[in-house]
C-alpha cells in the first residue's frame, strides 16, 4: 500500500517533535515563577516574625534594664541583676540582628520572584528564592531563640533583686531554770583563807611559855596552824587561845 500524503505526514510529525520540548519548556518556566512566589511569600512571613521577636526582646532588655536601676534587697542581689540586664540586652541585640538579616533574605527572595516573573531565566531565579528563603527562615529562628534569652534573663534579674538576705545566725540556746539551777555554785560558811579539815595539835607542847595562848612564832612549827593562823585568831589579837583552838584539840 502507498500513502500518497506522505510528505504531508512527515511534516506533521516533525511539527510535533519539535513542539515537544517547547511545551515542557514552558510549564518549566510556569513552575519556576510559582515557586519563586511561594519562596518570597514565606520569607515575608518569617521576617515578619522576626521583627516580632526583636521587639519582644528588647521590651524584655529595658524590664531587666528598670529592675536593675531600681535595686535589690542585697548586694548579692544587685550583682544579679546586673547580670541578668546585661544578658537581656546581648541577647536583644541579637534578636534585632537576626531581625535585620531575615528582612534583607526576604527583599532578596522578592527581587527572585520578580525576575521570576519578568526575567529570562525563571529556574535560577526560583533557586535564588529558595535560598533566600532559606535563610530568612533561620534568621527567624535565631531571632526567637535569642526573644527566649531575652526573656529568661529578665526574669532572673527581678528574682535576684527579690531575693531577701539571709537570716541571722541563730543565737545560742538559753538555758532551763532547771538547769540554771544545777549550774548553781554553793558557798560554805567557813573563816576567810580557812583550811577546811581535820587537824590535831598539841596545845601544850606548842605553849612554850606557858602564857595559854600561842604566838606566830611558837605554831610555826606547825605549818597548817601556822596558815591558818589568820583564820583561826578570831578576836584579831595575834594569840590563840584555847577557845579559839577548840577545834584543834
Amino acid at each position: 500500500m502507498k500513502y500518497t500524503n506522505a510528505p504531508l505526514f512527515l511534516a506533521l510529525a516533525v511539527s510535533l517533535g519539535l513542539a515537544g520540548p517547547t511545551l515542557a519548556q514552558n510549564r518549566s518556566k510556569s513552575e519556576a515563577k510559582v515557586q519563586a512566589a511561594a519562596e518570597a511569600e514565606m520569607a515575608t512571613e518569617d521576617a515578619t516574625v522576626a521583627r516580632q521577636q526583636a521587639e519582644v526582646a528588647q521590651e524584655a532588655a529595658q524590664s531587666a534594664a528598670q529592675t536593675r536601676d531600681a535595686g535589690a534587697l542585697t548586694a548579692q542581689g544587685a550583682a544579679g541583676a546586673a547580670h541578668g540586664a546585661h544578658t537581656a540586652h546581648q541577647a536583644a541585640v541579637t534578636a534585632n540582628t537576626a531581625a535585620n538579616q531575615a528582612v534583607n533574605a526576604a527583599d532578596r527572595a522578592q527581587s527572585a520572584r520578580n525576575a521570576a516573573e519578568h526575567g529570562a531565566n525563571p529556574t535560577a531565579a526560583a533557586a535564588e528564592a529558595t535560598a533566600a528563603a532559606t535563610e530568612a527562615r533561620g534568621a527567624a529562628y535565631m531571632a526567637m531563640d535569642a526573644t527566649d534569652n531575652a526573656r529568661a534573663a529578665a526574669s532572673n534579674a527581678e528574682a535576684a533583686a527579690q531575693t531577701p538576705p539571709a537570716p541571722p545566725a541563730t543565737p545560742p540556746a538559753v538555758p532551763s531554770a532547771q538547769g540554771a539551777a544545777q549550774a548553781q555554785v554553793t558557798f560554805t560558811n567557813s573563816p576567810a583563807n580557812s583550811v577546811v579539815g581535820d587537824y590535831k595539835i598539841d596545845f601544850e607542847a606548842l605553849d612554850a611559855n606557858r602564857n595559854g595562848s600561842l604566838s606566830r612564832g611558837e605554831v610555826r612549827s606547825n605549818a597548817t596552824l601556822s596558815a591558818e593562823f589568820g583564820a583561826v585568831d578570831v578576836n584579831g589579837d595575834g594569840r590563840l587561845s584555847r577557845d579559839e583552838l577548840k577545834g584543834w584539840m
